[in-house]
This record gives C-alpha cells, structure tokens and sequence, in this order.
C-alpha cells in the first residue's frame, strides 16, 4: 500500500510525504516513510538532503529511522502536515490492521516545527 500526500510550503516550495505500508502476518502494518521536497525552479521532486547538502555525511552514517528523521526534518514540513498524511494512510488501509513503524512517529514530531517565516520573508516570496 503506497500514499502520497503533496503540501505547499510558504517558501514557494512543495513537499511530498510518501507513506508505505508492507503488510506482515495478516493483520500488522510496517509503515515506512519518504519525504520529497520541489523548489519553484525545479522540475522533479528530489530528496531534501542532496550530495550538497551540508548533512550529506551526516546522513549516509546514520541507520535508515534516523535518516527518515533527519529529511523529515529538512523538508520543511510540520507535525501536523505529517500527521495528516499518516491518518489518510490509515483510513485507505481501513479498520483491520495494527500499525506500527521503525521510528515512532508520534513520539519524534514532537519538536518538528515546520519552515518558519516571518512578515519580511512573506513579503520578499509575494514580490517575487
């Protein structure tokens, strides 16, 4: 089971959340996540941590639940944006299943934030 769930961003720039789900014995749900993101000039979705990224090497050392935090966190994304994508993705899947996944989504959003942008910045992407 795959869903995607497309946000636009207040900086021009679009985020994609792609939640999987591989079904185990039945009745459980691995769920896995990935996170893309678009500029305004961009042509294709990409990762939010390229090979220029300045979190590159930090990223390819990490295990894949600390990855996954890690561009979950770069993308731009608020808790509440993938909350909804994950409660879309459980009520497509339906009623039948227990879900889990490798990171704890819910436990780990906590401090996710989102882009931030004030009244100057607003300003700066309305002229442009």
């Amino acid at each position: 089971m795959i869903h995607e769930k497309l946000f636009n961003l207040t900086t021009d720039r679009e985020a994609k959340v792609i939640v999987k789900g591989n079904v185990i014995n039945g009745g459980q749900v691995i769920i896995d996540f990935e996170f893309l993101i678009k500029d305004k000039n961009d042509r294709y979705f990409h990762p939010p941590i390229g090979i220029n990224h300045p979190q590159y090497w930090k990223l390819k050392r990490f295990s894949h639940a600390k990855g996954l935090l890690l561009q979950m966190k770069y993308s731009g994304l608020s808790k509440k944006q993938v909350n909804a994508s994950l409660r879309e993705f459980k009520q497509l899947a339906g009623m039948n299943y227990v879900f889990s996944d490798a990171f704890g989504v819910e436990e780990n959003t906590k401090g996710l934030k989102g882009i931030r942008s004030n009244g100057v910045t607003r300003r700066a992407v309305a002229a442009v």
